[in-house]
């Protein structure tokens, strides 16, 4: 795979955006504000040789996912990272091993065409997630990258709960969330360490309970036009059991 130098995920101060919606993303009608997509020159640093993980570019008019980042059933997950753990512990796969993260592939763009934010959903977790750049990061680029995508994923998920979140569930789906939490904190290896996680509550991330493992994202066609989101901003993570 093209680059050798692994990335950092440094522990930047962030305060991911995400929205609390029970709603459904199905489209009603009225005009939707396009994709911003970034049509100015970009610095030096982003306009060196493009990315081979783009073998085609998208057709006109849609808009496509890095490759590491795309839901293949057929082909099994691009990434191998258990949503629990930190960044730093993302794999990618290659045809003969897994391999840590680069710093390239980080600082890539998340789509193609670029696009300046992207929402994610998943079936799993009653809040949206919008990733943005990160212009204090490593991987910046004055578009979402890769590193964009796993960073905001993993701070989004390490948010605490409220309780009139945990409120709005299920009786059976508060217990799994709760057996998921007690497992998460359970399986820090340091006592010490273990007994802090544990003071820290129930994170969002619980609210996957056994379904902690990265798919991939797929696009959700018809975007969410009520929010103004056009089609191509709105993506679908999925996930599975270990």
């Amino acid at each position: 795979m093209p680059g050798h130098h692994r990335v950092r995920f440094a522990d930047i101060p962030a305060t991911p955006s995400s929205t609390f919606s029970g709603a459904s993303l199905a489209s009603s009608p009225g005009p939707a504000t396009p994709p911003s997509l970034l049509a100015t020159p970009l610095p030096s640093k982003h306009s060196n040789s493009p990315s081979p993980y783009y073998a085609t570019l998208p057709l006109p008019g849609t808009v496509q996912v890095h490759p590491v980042l795309a839901c293949t059933p057929d082909l099994g997950a691009p990434l191998s990272w258990d949503l629990t753990q930190p960044v730093e512990s993302v794999l990618v796969r290659t045809a003969t091993a897994l391999r840590p993260l680069s710093a390239q592939v980080a600082m890539e763009p998340a789509t193609m065409p670029k696009l300046a934010s992207i929402t994610i959903i998943c079936a799993q977790l009653p809040w949206s997630i919008t990733v943005v750049p990160r212009q204090d990061a490593p991987w910046a680029a004055p578009y979402v990258t890769v590193g964009d995508v796993l960073y905001t994923l993993y701070r989004t998920l390490r948010l605490g709960v409220t309780q009139a979140e945990l409120g709005m569930c299920e009786a059976k789906h508060h217990e799994l969330v709760r057996d998921a939490y007690v497992a998460r904190y359970g399986r820090v290896a340091h006592p010490a360490a273990r007994a802090l996680e544990k003071t820290k509550g129930i994170k969002r991330v619980d609210f996957l309970c056994c379904a902690q493992l990265f798919k991939g994202l797929s696009l959700v066609p018809e975007g969410n036009r009520a929010k103004g989101l056009a089609p191509g901003m709105v993506w679908e993570l999925h996930v599975a059991r270990p």
